[in-house]
């Protein structure tokens, strides 16, 4: 088993997946690294870091290799990946309420024909 290091919580983990994509399951970050074990120390703060990082994602100092738009990319896919969880949140919490109310009012019209048929029930019986 490949073992993946994340670059922003400076653990070794076992990633969760989402099609090609790994996630830190502390931090919940785009995992870059690729499973090899091989990274880099940042000369600033001694962070561990990818071989390919053009800047360290702990404290963002320049490394000296140019700068790559995959970083770029991969930032903006952490912020759509949050925005997206949060709409399919908010869309499974509405559903939900609209089913409990659509049940609820079904239950207590039902409740409330059951006791009516009981009244009625009751109001033709003989009385004693």
């Amino acid at each position: 088993m490949k073992k993946y290091f994340c670059f922003y919580c400076q653990q070794e983990v076992l990633p969760y997946r989402l099609f090609k994509w790994r996630f830190c399951p502390h931090c919940k970050r785009l995992i870059t690294d690729n499973g090899d074990g091989f990274y880099r120390i940042c000369d600033n703060c001694g962070a561990n870091m990818p071989t390919d990082a053009s800047r360290c994602p702990k404290c963002g100092t320049a490394t000296g290799l140019p700068e790559k738009t995959s970083s770029a990319l991969q930032g903006d896919v952490n912020v759509w990946l949050g925005w997206l969880m949060r709409i399919g949140l908010v869309i499974l919490s509405l559903v939900l309420s609209v089913g409990i109310l659509y049940v609820s009012f079904y239950l207590i019209f039902a409740i409330f024909v059951i006791g009516l048929a009981f009244y009625l029930f009751n109001l033709f019986l003989p009385k004693r």
